[in-house]
């Protein structure tokens, strides 16, 4: 999928026009003609507004067009495909992505990797609503913590709460809209 291929369809799946997208954005009907069909393309920010106008996670989209293959991948597929992709991915994260993804799985914490997984599993298929919730108790358990010097692991990688207040927000705004995904751009 291209970038132009990626902002028609969610465009298209939003209902929204190509007027309303033009004016929302500050361009011409024209310059959404040549972002839809590949002419030229908008900037990063004006990307990111493009989706959020759309009300749609931008990063299933993303994806599809950094990794073709990874809209093909199923729980049912084989696992050399699944460990192709998981590895695509992780070659691709920045280094504090990765030293984070490691310490989630092996890192001094006290629980298993494959107790990790299910809780995060587990914590994605509850409603988003929920996830907020959640996410919130964390947020403020963590910080009361670092404030009185109770961290389980203060020497350890420690979240970017920056980031995951930031993500918080953006949920709650995606379920007071009705959405069914959000995402955070950092």
């Amino acid at each position: 999928m291209t970038i132009a291929e990626s902002l028609r369809i969610a465009r298209n799946e939003s209902g929204k026009s190509q007027e309303y997208m033009a004016y929302e954005l500050g361009v011409t009907r024209r310059t959404i003609l040549n972002w839809e069909n590949g002419i030229s393309e908008p900037s990063t920010s004006q990307t990111i507004n493009w989706f959020k106008l759309c009300n749609k996670n931008p990063i299933p989209y993303l994806l599809q067009c950094a990794y073709p293959d990874m809209d093909k991948i199923s729980p049912k597929d084989n696992d050399a495909k699944i460990l192709a992709s998981l590895m695509q991915l992780i070659n691709d994260l920045p280094a504090d992505g990765v030293r984070q993804l490691m310490y989630l799985f092996f890192g001094n914490h006290g629980s298993s990797p494959r107790a990790v997984m299910q809780m995060i599993t587990a914590h994605l298929q509850t409603p988003m609503k929920d996830r907020i919730a959640h996410g919130q108790l964390v947020a403020t358990n963590y910080e009361i913590a670092k404030r009185t010097g109770s961290l389980a692991r203060p020497d350890n990688i420690q979240p970017n709460l920056d980031y995951l207040n930031a993500a918080i927000a953006t949920a709650k705004n995606a379920v007071e809209q009705q959405a069914k995904e959000y995402s955070t751009v950092n």
